[in-house]
C-alpha cells in the first residue's frame, strides 16, 4: 500500500494513517480517474454506440492502472462502492454515463431501447467487475478481455 500512495511505510506509521484509510484514499484517487477517463467518450461527436465502445475502453483502461487496488477491494469486502438490495440502483459517478450513453442511444437510433438506469447498473457491474475478475483471476492479457467485453456488451446493445 505504501508503495502505491508513493510514500515509505515509516512516513504512514509516524503520520497515523490507518491501512483503511490509505485504501479509502486510493479508492478515491481512483474513482477520479475513472471520471476523468471517461469525459472524453461522454462528450465527443458520434453516435451513442460508437461513444459507449470509447467509454468501455476507457474503463478498462483505467481499471488496468488499478488492478491490484480493485482485486484487493473486491475480494476484501465484496461490492463496496454501492447500498446492497435488490432495488439499490447505482445512478453515480460510475453507472451514470452509461445511462446517459444509452439514453442517447435510443435518440439516435444506435443503441436498441432498454430501461435505462437498471441497464446502466447492469452494465458497469458486469463490464466493470467482470473485466477485473477475468484480468486478475484468470489472468487473461488486457486485450483479449475487452474485446470480449466489449463484443458482449455491443451485441447485447446494438438496435
Amino acid at each position: 500500500m505504501a508503495d502505491e500512495a508513493d510514500i515509505s511505510r515509516a512516513t504512514l506509521h509516524r503520520r497515523g494513517v490507518s491501512r483503511e484509510a490509505l485504501i479509502a484514499a486510493l479508492a478515491a484517487r481512483a474513482a477520479d480517474e475513472f471520471r476523468t477517463a471517461l469525459w472524453p467518450a461522454l462528450t465527443s461527436p458520434g453516435t451513442a454506440a460508437e461513444r459507449l465502445r470509447a467509454m468501455l475502453e476507457a474503463m478498462f483502461q483505467t481499471a488496468d492502472r488499478h488492478l491490484e487496488l480493485l482485486t484487493g477491494m473486491y475480494v476484501a469486502h465484496g461490492e463496496m462502492f454501492h447500498q446492497p438490495g435488490p432495488d439499490a440502483l447505482t445512478v453515480d459517478i460510475f453507472a451514470a454515463p452509461f445511462e446517459r450513453l444509452l439514453r442517447d442511444g435510443v435518440l439516435d437510433g444506435s443503441l436498441r431501447e432498454v430501461p435505462p438506469t437498471v441497464t446502466a447498473t447492469v452494465l458497469f457491474n458486469t463490464a466493470g467487475w467482470g473485466y477485473v475478475h477475468l484480468r486478475a483471476s484468470h489472468e487473461w492479457p488486457p486485450e483479449r478481455t475487452r474485446e470480449a467485453i466489449i463484443d458482449l456488451v455491443m451485441n447485447g446493445l446494438l438496435p
